[in-house]
């Protein structure tokens, strides 16, 4: 059984869509939901990825609200977790152009986002930022509980329940920085397509790059960060047909990069979106 839980724990999380590409869905990571603890990933210390004017964002949050939660001596049980924009400020205090959005299992009714007791769901914000700044984002977290008459239930009632266990408490230290747009980098595809994709596409940990050439010759592959920076490159031979290089990104942060394949005189380049690691 858990000790009393601050409402500050259950924060949600934020994702980012694709340039062009609905991105409508989030993903619970791994790790968090394998580990002991509740709350949300990533924390405060790790805070969310910056963004690009003009390029998409994106951030995943997995959220883990508890099954229970002792308080004055007596065992509560959550039924739910509820999220709202405090007074004052607009769509979470965002920076314009993106918005925030629910994943599968979290009911939202007029700006309310309501995470179930012991489960783990996700949310996401998708968009393109459109004005640089430093933006501190803005949450009403509310938990709702029951008395506990024996042990609280595996599946609780979404929708009973009461706040006056627990007051709301307003967050305010999740950080998101829009950087200015000095990069220009944007996807590029030849009218000599290779069909050039990576799969999966958000993925976690590891994904494989996949295009397709006629002849065997001298390739390169370069992946670039939100800001531009090459954080990956090798150089390689081709195959005759389809061309397969895997990646292991678990060093890498959470956002999206750029992945160009150079080919003779042309190249294209296209986006991935890292969900799960840091």
């Amino acid at each position: 059984m858990k000790r009393i839980y601050s409402a500050s724990l259950f924060l949600v999380l934020i994702g980012f869509g694709f340039f062009g590409i609905a991105q409508n869905t989030c993903s619970l990571n791994p790790v968090f939901v394998a580990s002991a603890k509740s709350g949300i990933f990533p924390d405060s210390a790790t805070n969310f990825v910056q963004g690009t004017v003009g390029l998409p964002y994106f951030q995943n949050i997995t959220v883990k609200v508890p099954k229970d939660t002792i308080a004055l001596g007596q065992t509560l049980c959550f039924t739910r977790i509820e999220l709202t924009t405090p007074a004052g400020f607009t769509n979470f205090n965002l920076p314009a152009g993106l918005t925030f959005s629910a994943g599968p299992s979290v009911s939202v009714s007029s700006g309310t986002y309501r995470y179930p007791g012991n489960a783990n769901t996700c949310s996401f914000i998708s968009g393109t930022p459109t004005t640089a700044g430093t933006y501190t984002v803005q949450f009403r977290v509310a938990p709702f509980l029951t008395l506990a008459f024996g042990s609280c239930p595996n599946t609780p009632n979404y929708n009973g329940g009461t706040g006056t266990f627990s007051q709301p408490q307003n967050l305010a230290y999740y950080i998101i920085k829009i950087n200015p747009n000095t990069v220009g980098l944007k996807e590029e595809v030849t009218t000599k397509t290779m069909g050039l994709t990576n799969l999966p596409n958000p993925f976690v940990s590891s994904t494989s790059i996949k295009f397709s050439v006629q002849d065997e010759s001298q390739a390169k592959l370069t992946v670039h960060n939100m800001l531009g920076q090459i954080i990956y490159n090798t150089s390689f031979t081709t195959k005759v047909g389809e061309n397969e290089i895997a990646l292991n990104t678990t060093e890498w942060n959470s956002g999206i990069y750029f992945y160009t394949v150079k080919y003779k005189q042309y190249s294209e380049t296209k986006r991935m979106i890292l969900a799960g690691n840091r």
